[in-house]
């Protein structure tokens, strides 16, 4: 066994230099010898088909909007959120309190497709409460029946605002919402049921939560930041008692967050993300795809969409043939000239297939960072390098009864919007391949 490990960091180096054009043999000290090879024509298949379901509860990035890409078609998100009382049991006075106005604070860190266009925005408070035992997922379904904020703004994006005293390291827009909602669902309600407001856990059971969906005109995706602090309602008000005060400003206000990593009361928010797709425009066809012999161009798409199949079809002739796999890796080019507009995932996960279960690749698991973009040029060549020795090495001692095929989806599948175009593997210029290298012993 030493002399294998001593023969697998020897012969590295060279193979990082160039092919290996047969076979070498090298003698150690007591005669034993190994026979070490490097593959470039393992045969692979790609297609492309549907995710059947994407967990979504408590997304780093909470997403809303719309874009048409004429490969995809319509991708759109909404999302439905917790808040909670930034002070509980508030007082907001005894004479004649009125709301003088009131308005979400949306920060975002990130947008996908075409910002310049109007875009709208409805908020409607939650009928059904997003329940502490339940796994949600993407396309869960919500009811909300009232809405309290029906408007179209300008993102802006880059550009940061400094309003009601407040600046934000991302950018925030700042919506007007309902007064009398306001008035009556949390001011009115305090006084009449105080107990309502005593703690944040009974504050979640009354007010439920809020869902947040864009226009069908929208052109872009926002990426909302749940970790940030301006996530949140903020309400001026008043009351005979502020308005006579000459000294102070004559108001006061109440911030109901949205935003996690809240400590008071150790309340842990929850959010889920709401994906749907529309694919009648596109140019994919997903019910037509060549499982035998695989596709010229294959698909990944986030939020759940569109996952790359990576199925290898020969391995089985190393199997109990003595082979030690020293390194495997899936080279995956991006199709040229598709990245343009639509900026691909930064990275793929790799997930194995054993029944109805997905498992993240023994790699990832081990904290390896594969599947990473790279571009070699500025005007071409971009593609993901995906490391996959431990997942061959399984197939090849036949340790589990995972499929020799690989489901490859964005990173960050349930928080961001991006997809990219993949070249498949009877792409007749630079398919999807498998570099393998072996060592045997003889």
């Amino acid at each position: 066994m030493r002399s294998l490990k001593f023969l697998v960091l020897t012969l590295l180096p060279f193979f990082a230099c160039e092919r290996n054009s047969g076979s070498i043999a090298i003698d150690f000290v007591d005669g034993t010898g190994f026979e070490a090879d490097y593959f470039d024509t393992i045969e692979v298949i790609s297609t492309s088909e549907t995710l059947d379901s994407l967990v979504t509860l408590n997304p780093s990035s909470l997403l809303i909007g719309k874009y048409i890409d004429p490969i995809f078609g319509s991708s759109s998100s909404e999302f439905v959120s917790e808040f909670v009382l930034a002070s509980i049991a508030p007082d907001f006075g005894d004479s004649n309190v009125t709301v003088d106005s009131a308005f979400m604070l949306l920060p975002y860190s990130g947008w996908y497709g075409d910002t310049t266009s109007d875009f709208g925005i409805k908020i409607s408070h939650l009928d059904d409460e997003i329940m502490d035992d339940s796994l949600y997922y993407s396309t869960s379904n919500f009811s909300s029946s009232t809405v309290i904020c029906d408007t179209v703004v300008k993102p802006y994006p880059n550009k940061r605002i400094i309003r009601t005293g407040m600046f934000d390291a991302n950018q925030v827009m700042f919506l007007k919402i309902d007064k009398a909602f306001i008035k009556s669902n949390i001011i009115d309600a305090s006084k009449m049921n105080p107990s309502l407001f005593e703690t944040n856990e009974n504050f979640v059971d009354y007010f439920k939560g809020l869902a947040f969906e864009g226009y069908p005109s929208n052109k872009a995706i926002l990426n909302i930041t749940p970790g940030e602090s301006d996530f949140r309602i903020r309400v001026y008000y008043s009351n005979d008692s502020l308005r006579a005060d000459t000294v102070g400003p004559g108001y006061n206000y109440l911030d109901i967050l949205g935003w996690r990593g809240i400590t008071g009361n150790n309340y842990g928010l929850k959010s889920v993300n709401l994906f749907k797709f529309d694919r009648s425009n596109s140019q994919i066809s997903l019910d037509n795809q060549d499982t035998v012999n695989g596709e010229v161009t294959s698909y990944v798409q986030s939020m759940g969409g569109i996952v790359t199949s990576v199925s290898f079809k020969n391995l089985n002739q190393f199997r109990d043939s003595n082979y030690f796999v020293n390194h495997a890796e899936l080279e995956i080019p991006i199709r040229e000239g598709s990245a343009l507009e639509y900026i691909p995932p930064v990275k793929l996960n790799a997930f194995m297939i054993s029944g109805h279960d997905k498992i993240l690749m023994q790699e990832y698991l081990d904290a390896s960072p594969g599947g990473g973009l790279r571009i070699q040029s500025v005007l071409r060549d971009k593609k993901y390098n995906l490391e996959v020795t431990k997942f061959v090495q399984q197939i090849l001692s036949r340790k589990d009864s995972t499929e020799d095929r690989l489901l490859l989806l964005p990173d960050g599948n349930a928080s961001n919007p991006r997809r990219v175009v993949l070249n498949g593997n009877l792409d007749p210029v630079l398919p999807i391949s498998l570099k393998l290298y072996l060592t045997k012993r003889e």
